[in-house]
């Protein structure tokens, strides 16, 4: 319950859910003496309180929503290009530009961040958010992670 955000309230009668568990679903429609329908409606309930609570802190599954996800800007980089060859060509790229660095700046020539860009945007930016644009620019000037390392061999910069 520690990963949950600090605005997340939970409010679930549980009695009510027992009660309606106990009412509709129980396993006492099945026709077992009193003796063992009791163990078995604490273990019904156990179950299903458990399936409750998990689905009420599962985190979004199958979801494109990155903020409930904790991973570092290299395992963001990898999983959003799913291609070594390029995650290995940015690793390279931004290992040189900024060791990685989210709080790198270059006084010569005012580039911040990860990926060592010029917006103004990158001030602010998470380290995830960074190399999401670092790698949204180099798809649009260069075409892809491996052209923009070729273009840094080449000329020292991107």
């Amino acid at each position: 319950m520690d990963n949950l955000p600090q605005n997340f309230t939970m409010s679930v009668d549980w009695t009510r859910v027992m009660h309606i568990i106990d009412t509709y679903g129980t396993l006492t429609a099945q026709s077992l003496s009193k003796a063992h329908r009791d163990p078995l409606r604490r273990v019904g309930r156990g179950v299903l309180v458990a399936i409750g609570i998990a689905l009420c802190i599962m985190p979004d599954a199958g979801s494109s929503n990155m903020s409930n996800i904790e991973m570092t800007p290299k395992q963001y980089a990898y999983y959003s290009l799913n291609d070594l060859k390029e995650y290995k060509c940015l690793v390279s790229l931004y290992g040189k530009e900024s060791a990685w660095n989210y709080n790198a700046y270059n006084p010569s020539s005012g580039a911040t961040g990860i990926p060592q860009g010029k917006s103004i945007y990158l001030l602010t930016a998470t380290p995830i958010e960074q190399v999401q644009w670092g790698m949204e620019y180099n798809l649009s000037r260069y075409g892809s992670m491996c052209k923009a390392w070729l273009h840094w061999k080449a000329k020292g910069w991107h």
